[in-house]
């Protein structure tokens, strides 16, 4: 939807990790490092065209650590900006219980709980599509639960960060860190909804984006 709100001079590149869809043959990623480090190699053989990284929930911290990646070599060309929605500065980053270790049925019950709105009943109702989708869910569970943060050097870019308002988990208060992680401009705003409000905030969401592109 966000895709293809955008004007036609703006090409959107989805990132499709290992492990699902037309690359479901290859293993599953359970490290944001490997992700970051992935994405970072395919950025590097894109033309030379003005870009910017927008990254949500877990994409936050995959974007943000490419970003990294690209900023230890001089000789790359850099994200005009970072877009980071609905996860909390990686120096805030909750302590909570993990869930990608419990066994399928409590796992699923707790990450609905945890998540509200982010497995459909629909897809519960359905046992072999919800059989299809567990380990790409529990990869993704592992990989931000054992994130951790180094401290390195703050980007260049700028960062936007964006934060629901009634999202408990990343509420607004927990984005005003990721202004440490860049020297250029910090722009941080809360929109309406919950962890999942870019499924109803997506004039806001191009608003943003097109103004990270006009800096």
């Amino acid at each position: 939807m966000l895709a293809r709100s955008m004007p036609e001079n703006i090409e959107v590149g989805a990132v499709q990790l290992p492990g699902r869809w037309n690359r479901r043959r290859e293993p599953l990623l359970t490290r944001v490092s490997d992700a970051s480090r992935s994405l970072a190699d395919e950025i590097t053989h894109l033309s030379r065209m003005p870009y910017v990284l927008f990254g949500y929930s877990l994409g936050g911290l995959i974007a943000f650590e490419t970003a990294r990646i690209l900023a230890q070599d001089a000789r790359q060309q850099q994200p005009q900006a970072l877009i980071v929605a609905a996860i909390e500065a990686p120096t805030e980053k909750l302590s909570l219980p993990h869930l990608h270790t419990l066994p399928d049925a409590e796992f699923i019950k707790k990450q609905m709980a945890r998540y509200p709105g982010g497995i459909s009943p629909a897809v519960v109702a359905e046992p072999d599509l919800l059989e299809m989708l567990l380990p790409i869910l529990k990869a993704d569970m592992k990989m931000y639960e054992t994130y951790q943060y180094l401290p390195g050097t703050p980007l260049a870019c700028p960062i936007y960060a964006i934060a629901g308002e009634q999202d408990h988990l990343c509420p607004p208060s927990s984005m005003a860190g990721w202004e440490k992680e860049t020297r250029g401009s910090f722009f941080s705003e809360a929109v309406a909804g919950n962890h999942f409000f870019i499924n109803n905030t997506v004039d806001r969401m191009r608003a943003t984006i097109l103004r990270a592109l006009d800096q």
